[in-house]
């Protein structure tokens, strides 16, 4: 039995085993049962990705470009458009600082009085200029006979030369008052300024410059040649106070002794932020050297309520 199975064994692997012919070569076994179809496929040759280009000694970045070609094809955005017919617009309504204020005080009796004083101002300030507008009315009555009638107009401009802390300045005033010797008083003046100090809550600048005045219907209606020396000066104390002072002196070029001089003193106190609403304490002193027959000095007390808007 085991010669039996060793024999049978021998036959499988010689039919299995190659032969050596006599060249030397391998003979393949030929049986179909063996033989299997041999396929063979090309192997892809790897392609070398391209070097990014060197130029003047610094590489190119292909995805910075095409990144920054995207970013120029791009469509623009939409730009706002300003018309010529814009600007006065914006102007008149953009960057002012304005406040209408109002005083009312009377008593009936023995003695019945009422005076009213009402009053605007406009101030539009920026980092190269500043525009001033000022305008107040007066008047009251003692037993229903008119006492006082007066109003008063003054517009200041002042220009910083470049970024030094001189500026110029031009000042044109108008002044009416039904118990002066003039119907309507004129003055246009204009100088050099210089600022001592100037931030967001101080300012301290004096003036001096030259001009002319005119009182008209007045018993000496001309053209006066006159200089100006001028101060003013704010400070905001706090979030709620304020103080604030004008002094303007006009003197003649022919004779210094002729002159005018006018004050302004006012505090401010801030009532309810809200609303806008303040507190104005205010004394204005007129003074006249040559008043053509009326008192040379006139003095107001006012205490004004205020709307900035």
């Amino acid at each position: 039995m085991p010669s039996l199975l060793f024999v049978t064994l021998l036959m499988v692997s010689g039919n299995l085993a190659s032969t050596t012919s006599a060249f030397g070569q391998t003979s393949v076994p030929t049986e179909p049962w063996l033989q299997a179809p041999i396929i063979s496929e090309p192997i892809p040759t790897p392609v070398p990705m391209p070097e990014e280009p060197v130029i003047d000694g610094q590489t190119i970045d292909f995805d910075a470009v095409i990144g920054s070609q995207a970013v120029a094809e791009a469509p623009p955005l939409q730009q706002e458009v300003i018309r010529w017919y814009q600007y006065p617009w914006r102007w008149m309504t953009q960057g002012w600082e304005n406040h209408a204020e109002f005083g009312l005080d009377g008593s009936e009796g023995n003695a019945d009085t009422l005076a009213i004083q009402t009053g605007l101002e406009m101030k539009r300030a920026t980092d190269a200029y500043t525009l001033a507008i000022d305008f107040d009315y007066r008047q009251a009555s003692s037993r229903s006979v008119l006492t006082e009638d007066n109003a008063r107009l003054n517009i200041d401009y002042d220009r910083l030369l470049g970024d030094s802390n001189w500026s110029a300045f031009g000042k044109l005033g108008f002044e009416y008052d039904d118990f002066k010797a003039f119907d309507l008083r004129l003055n246009l003046n204009g100088g050099l300024g210089y600022y001592w100090i100037r931030n967001d809550r101080t300012s301290f600048v004096t003036r001096f410059g030259a001009g002319a005045s005119r009182e008209f219907g007045a018993p000496i209606d001309d053209w006066t040649p006159e200089a100006v020396f001028g101060l003013d000066a704010e400070h905001q104390l706090n979030s709620r106070n304020k103080l604030k002072g004008k002094v303007d002196y006009f003197p003649s070029w022919e004779d210094f002794s002729d002159y005018r001089l006018v004050t302004d003193l006012a505090w401010e106190i801030l009532l309810n932020e809200a609303e806008n609403f303040s507190l104005k304490l205010a004394v204005t002193d007129r003074y006249d050297s040559t008043p053509q027959g009326a008192l040379a000095n006139d003095v107001y007390y006012s205490m004004l309520l205020l709307y900035k808007f």
